[in-house]
């Protein structure tokens, strides 16, 4: 336990380091005060299974971000196009995506990652589903085929997606 929350305590201050740039003593003890706060309630809440595994988790991002990040951007592309338009050519949709084969960390990598995409909105989370409001059905139509889903399954080893 102590091991885990050190661990994540010193990747947080690394991060906060380079991201703030500030290398005070007092700056630098508090950045550390609060990450030690934050390793340590962050495991205080975490799942109850202790096999969850965050560093194989954390050492797949990098293939899985850059993909990710270009949907984004073609996705903020799309939507600009759409509401520039001016025929306004959208048609908004509701549907139902199966997440029978993904682990429950998958399923809410997988609905946060919908919510990112600009256009598509996660609604409602199920056992085995994720509703999903599109701002086109193509856009619908992209989602139930899954590839973002395979991505995401890839990210835990979780095996095939169906």
């Amino acid at each position: 336990m102590l091991i885990r929350v050190l661990t994540a305590a010193s990747l947080l201050l690394i991060l906060w380091v380079l991201l703030s740039g500030h290398m005070d003593i007092l700056l630098l003890g508090l950045g550390l005060g609060s990450c030690l706060f934050t390793a340590w309630l962050a495991h205080r809440l975490a799942l109850p299974d202790p096999a969850f595994n965050t560093l194989k988790f954390s050492l797949d991002l990098p293939r899985f971000l850059p993909w990710f990040f270009l949907e984004v951007f073609r996705s903020n592309l799309d939507v600009s196009w759409r509401i520039l338009h001016p025929k306004l050519p959208i048609s908004p949709n509701l549907s139902t995506i199966s997440t029978k084969s993904l682990s429950d960390v998958a399923k809410t990598t997988y609905a946060n990652c919908i919510t990112l995409t600009p256009g598509t909105y996660t609604l409602n989370t199920g056992t085995d589903t994720i509703e999903v409001h599109s701002l086109t059905k193509e856009t619908a139509e992209n989602l139930r085929h899954g590839k973002m889903k395979k991505r995401i399954a890839a990210l835990r080893g979780s095996g095939k997606t169906s």
